[in-house]
């Protein structure tokens, strides 16, 4: 019988917005492996196959698989498509989230949102203005507005922009806010993420999972790895060795809190081969955002930078490397095969973030930011920059190739953090 190719698995999470099921796949791989003749394998080809998605049950999904690559790898690409988990959103789940997050000092506010906080500020209060004297009695109106105007605004109002704000900033407001009547939105696409990733691991096809998130999608791509991970770090077999090395590596490395990135995710690498040689089924090298809101988590998951960092050292937020405990993230200390705590999953799984700098708010992406003064050192911050558009509003670029032919800047990135070769696998040991 021929020996089976290896595989690797990549999810990727869509961002806001209403796209098609595989709309926002089909052009990620088209950037990552299509245009990209120096993963290919001399005999294979650039094409994929969609083939039937057996992970996500869904019949509007497929999976697009690749020939080798040059290390021998086969790749299949998932979509984690949640969208249609997000119905019934309305102007009110939005002026919720919005009052949430412009009623507050400035002081609270994280700097690099400064300037569309009061941009915002000053448009909710020249809003409020003009539909005050809409109402008042003619001799208490300070600025007349012809009725033709009025309504000409209202219908534009009605017709285009609360559309937009319900189906684009409407998925952010339901998702990020934990409003009641949010919670069982929130529920289902973790939930559903989750099973996704279980699937991905049970069906016993993959020596690697990347987990890829956009937008909205990153901080999907976040959670479900922190609940997931609490599922799967302690399955071991406690009659195997148990290495220690990268681990105490990370730990000290975490300790001493000088982290040089390119060491710390060498060390990660051979952390994962370390507790998969101990028995534990995890198999998520990787979690790369693009575009990450997490940038700005003092005001999207936390009252302010204070109560975020409470979060962080409670272990409710997991943080990379881990939060240590008398200098380990794992434990029992004194153990020969100590266990890492459930916040740990960015102890054996690498972070790296992708994000267009921003510029006077409509240059590049404001929504997304770097990402190791929020979230730990040991994470990859990596600024691109693309000249589509001019740069204006580059949110959704990441993976969009410019029309010429040379390979941009971005999407060289971008391949590089995804890393189909898997360049930094530690050496197999030999019998």
């Amino acid at each position: 019988m021929a020996k089976r190719s290896a595989r690797q698995a990549v999810l990727l999470i869509h961002g806001v917005g209403e796209p098609r099921p595989m709309q926002a796949l089909r052009g990620f791989v088209d950037a990552v492996w299509k245009s990209d003749e120096s993963v290919h394998h001399e005999y294979s080809v650039a094409t994929v196959w969609s083939k039937p998605d057996t992970v996500s049950k869904s019949f509007e999904l497929r999976r697009l698989t690749t020939g080798q690559n040059k290390s021998n790898v086969v790749t299949d690409f998932f979509e984690l498509y949640w969208a249609h988990l997000m119905p019934g959103t309305t102007l009110g789940h939005v002026l919720s989230w919005a009052r949430i997050l412009l009623v507050r000092w400035p002081w609270k506010v994280p700097r690099a949102l400064l300037g569309v906080w009061l941009l915002l500020v000053m448009a909710a209060l020249a809003a409020g203005f003009l539909l005050l004297q809409s109402v008042l009695p003619e001799e208490y109106v300070v600025l007349a507005i012809p009725k033709w105007a009025s309504g000409l605004a209202g219908a534009l109002l009605t017709a285009l922009v609360i559309p937009v704000i319900n189906n684009v900033v409407g998925d952010a407001a339901r998702y990020l806010n934990a409003a009641p009547s949010n919670i069982q939105r929130r529920h289902e696409i973790r939930v559903n993420g989750v099973k996704v990733l279980e699937e991905l691991h049970r069906s016993g096809h993959y020596e690697r999972i990347i987990v890829v998130g956009q937008g909205l999608g990153s901080v999907i791509a976040y959670d479900i790895l922190t609940y997931a991970w609490a599922l799967h770090y302690r399955e071991r077999d406690d009659q195997k060795p148990w290495p220690l090395g990268a681990q105490n590596d990370l730990e000290q490395m975490a300790v001493a809190g000088d982290i040089q990135v390119d060491e710390y995710q060498k060390r990660q690498r051979e952390y994962l081969s370390e507790l998969q040689s101990g028995g534990n089924t995890w198999l998520v090298t990787d979690l790369l955002t693009l575009g990450c809101p997490l940038a700005h988590a003092a005001i999207l998951l936390a009252d302010d930078r204070a109560d975020l960092e409470r979060k962080k050292d409670d272990r409710e937020l997991p943080t990379c490397p881990p939060v240590l405990e008398d200098g380990r993230f794992s434990f029992p200390p004194k153990s020969k095969t100590r266990v890492p705590h459930h916040a740990a999953v960015f102890g054996p799984t690498r972070w790296t973030n992708l994000y267009f700098p921003a510029w006077l708010i409509f240059w590049g992406d404001i929504i997304g930011g770097p990402l190791r003064g929020v979230f730990g050192e040991g994470i990859r911050d990596v600024p691109v920059r693309t000249s589509q558009r001019l740069g204006l509003f580059s949110h959704t670029l990441y993976w969009t190739q410019p029309r010429e032919s040379e390979t941009a800047e971005h999407i060289e990135k971008l391949r590089r953090a995804l890393d189909l070769l898997d360049r930094a696998k530690p050496p197999q040991e030999t019998v």
